[in-house]
């Protein structure tokens, strides 16, 4: 088509005639002969004094023609290449953008239950909906006096369509331009923009510091965007942008005083290459004071035609034809992308790095397998699997510095652990009554909690093995040997307190009726120890099974 047009500029009447004719119906073709030179006037005269092929010919020349036409020699709108395309569907244009996710330890030792396998980690996820916001129409009167004037000319027709058609499209784009514009001064009314404070490279008298330090500042942001940050956009958003992504959009002024092969070389690509990625705006269509330059990416503009047509009308009385250009369009701007306002006039803005220091630690939880809380249980079985849960206090609170270390004290068998992320085993064999666990903040080591827990449940002795009882005398009864009771210390702290050992299988210690296994006794007289066996077993003949504890006045 763009071949075709440049033709139609330089085109005599007669070679328009035909271009409309090749592209014509077949009435239209059968009816109106091919024009030349000499038959001109009698091409005109069977195209006119036939009203539907006078409409054809005038839709052709106007809807086929005369606006193409009038787009290649009319203002171009510079912001038009940051346009989308077309809004094929609907009024509306959905932009989203989803935040990062915590990453988790994973522990092989840890069980993950439903919780972890079909509980829910929704993202951060920000919507913007950009609706249609500009339905212009454009009129244009075209009088077919006129219209038939110009085939006297033999380039009578190409000057007219120019002429014609070249007001609404010129209207059209120069309006889309200042619409567009004016998102500069709605971002900044919303404080959209992050401000960059340079010297004003535009005034007369601005130096060439001034420019160094200008491109200085291009330089830095262009090194820095690559990188995942929530401070260069709108929305606050963790985004990025690589250096082939980024667009300067720049005063005439700014652009004169800075170096462009150095202001290319921010970029990282030839002073040939940068042109495209440099488009130019009147500081006065910016709408902000001390606006130098913006540096963001192509799509922090969302530009989208819904419709672009032209519709027409006849008047039979004033033989004229009007024809109304549509243009309905999106014109918004995004806030999931970076965007800098490089400005004289106002401060930079201000990256908050906020101290977060760690004041206490959270009282530790601790979870069995199930994620039930059996903290105020206060106690661990062996062989059970538990996770212990707890976090540094942070002023103010949600500071990035919650880590802690988990320590464990009081285990004596190595098979007792607990790891780092939380997850405990009593071992099967552990001799120990109870375990401490202590949990220190990573970021201040003088803040600690801990939590000190029973240990219960049967051990088993894993190595050496123990005895293997047996019925040496064929009586069916399992026989042991007790172990010994000791006798009481005769001075010192521990005189007349007696320990009473744990018993091996089979068998029970008694204090009279009273079972007293692994108790410690206090003498206030002499006293008898016995061994009780329980069903199914007996003592081995000749082993002891009864101690007599001497007090010590």
């Amino acid at each position: 088509m763009g071949t075709e047009v440049q033709t139609l500029r330089k085109s005599t009447n007669w070679s328009i005639l035909n271009a409309i004719k090749t592209a014509s119906s077949t009435e239209y073709q059968r009816r109106v002969p091919d024009a030349t030179r000499a038959n001109v006037q009698e091409t005109i005269r069977e195209m006119w004094d036939y009203a539907p092929t006078r409409n054809e010919f005038l839709d052709a020349f106007i809807n086929r023609i005369g606006l193409v036409v009038a787009r290649n020699v009319s203002w171009t709108n510079p912001l038009a290449k940051f346009k989308i395309g077309m809004l094929e569907y609907g009024d509306t244009i959905e932009e989203y953008i989803a935040g990062l996710l915590t990453a988790k330890t994973y522990d092989p030792k840890r069980d993950y239950l439903e919780k972890d396998l079909f509980g829910q980690e929704v993202p951060d996820v920000q919507t913007s909906f950009h609706k249609v916001n500009r339905t212009d129409y454009y009129k244009i009167t075209i009088n077919e006096p006129i219209l038939k004037r110009a085939f006297l000319d033999e380039y009578g027709l190409s000057g007219l369509i120019v002429q014609l058609m070249q007001a609404p499209t010129t209207s059209d784009n120069w309006d889309e331009f200042l619409t567009t514009c004016s998102l500069f001064k709605e971002y900044w009314d919303n404080d959209g923009f992050f401000k960059v404070n340079i010297p004003d490279v535009s005034a007369t008298g601005s130096t060439a510091a001034d420019a160094k330090a200008f491109i200085r500042r291009v330089r830095e942001l262009a090194d820095t965007l690559p990188f995942l940050s929530t401070q260069y956009n709108a929305a606050g958003m963790p985004i990025a942008a690589n250096r082939d992504e980024l667009e300067l959009i720049i005063t005439p002024e700014a652009l004169a005083a800075v170096d462009v092969e150095a202001l290319a070389g921010a970029f990282n690509v030839d002073k040939a290459d940068f042109g495209t990625r440099v488009t130019v705006v009147p500081k006065e269509y910016f709408g902000i004071t001390g606006a130098q330059a913006i540096l963001t990416t192509r799509d922090f503009f969302v530009i989208a035609d819904q419709r672009l047509e032209t519709r027409s009308i006849n008047n039979p009385v004033g033989l004229y034809d009007n024809y109304f250009l549509h243009h309905w369009q999106v014109i918004s701007a995004s806030r999931f992308v970076p965007a800098i306002l490089f400005t004289s006039t106002e401060a930079s803005s201000v990256i908050a790095v906020q101290d977060t220091p760690v004041t206490s630690i959270s009282a530790l939880k601790l979870y069995d397998s199930t994620q039930a809380d059996v903290t105020a249980g206060g106690k661990v079985t062996r062989g059970a699997l538990y996770t212990v849960v707890g976090t540094a206090v942070t002023t103010p609170a949600g500071g990035p510095n919650d880590a802690i270390r988990f320590d464990l004290a009081g285990a004596k068998s190595p098979r007792t652990i607990l790891t780092n992320t939380g997850v405990l085993l009593a071992a099967f064999d552990e001799d120990a009554t109870s375990l401490t666990i202590t949990a220190t903040a990573t970021d201040n080591s003088t803040v600690t909690a801990t939590l000190t827990l029973n240990v219960v449940g049967d051990k088993v002795n894993v190595w050496p093995l123990p005895d293997v009882l047996t019925d040496d005398d064929a009586d069916a009864l399992i026989e042991f040997t007790p172990k010994p009771v000791p006798a009481a210390p005769t001075s010192g702290a521990n005189k007349n307190k007696v320990t009473i050992p744990q018993p091996g299988e089979g068998y029970d210690y008694k204090d009279g009726a009273t079972t007293v296994n692994g108790q410690t006794l206090t003498l206030t007289a002499n006293k008898t120890i016995t061994v009780a066996a329980k069903a199914g077993y007996e003592a081995k003949t000749g082993a002891t099974v009864s101690w007599n504890l001497v007090f010590t006045a």
